[in-house]
């Protein structure tokens, strides 16, 4: 009987491991190794999360033709249970075409709010583009689950780059 036991959970642990599909390639520039999970869809936006050894980048494309982004545009982000929110400025170009990021550093710690993002449903976003012109999104619970596995593989998966 404790044989039996011992093996049923023995295969019952790998089906509640985290699967971490990630694609993985190299810098065509500086040639080192990089990751991303692709772009996955989160209502009217997409997003893909790339990682070096510098940065761990998250790179929306909010899908409203025309939606424009400077440096002072910013996101909330608000999680479960609405008591905590979380704001962030766009770290990429100023453009029209409705690209965003943001960006935290890949280190031997976890900035608490990438931990956040690994650890919190994210229950909606809105993106504040120039003019304070907003755009918001509400994640179903599908996406909510999928953003949070992502952001936790791409956290763990990118500590194997700082080496390099």
């Amino acid at each position: 009987m404790k044989l039996s036991f011992l093996v049923l959970l023995f295969f019952s642990v790998p089906a509640f491991s985290q699967d971490c599909n990630l694609q993985k390639d190299k810098d065509p520039i500086t040639n080192l190794p990089k990751i991303s999970t692709g772009f996955f869809n989160l209502q009217t936006a997409t997003l893909s999360i790339d990682a070096d050894s510098k940065n761990i980048d998250f790179f929306f494309t909010v899908d409203n033709s025309g939606k424009c982004f400077d440096y002072e545009s910013s996101m909330v982000i608000n999680f479960e249970g609405g008591r905590l929110k979380m704001t962030l400025r766009n770290s990429g170009t100023v453009n029209c075409e409705g690209y965003f990021h943001f960006t935290f550093r890949n280190g031997p710690s976890t900035p608490t709010q990438l931990m956040n993002l690994s650890t919190k449903k994210v229950v909606s976003m809105k993106f504040i583009g120039t003019n304070k012109t907003e755009t918001s999104i509400t994640l179903v619970p599908q996406q909510q689950q999928l953003l949070m596995d992502l952001t936790a593989c791409m956290i763990k998966e990118s500590k194997t780059l700082l080496g390099n």
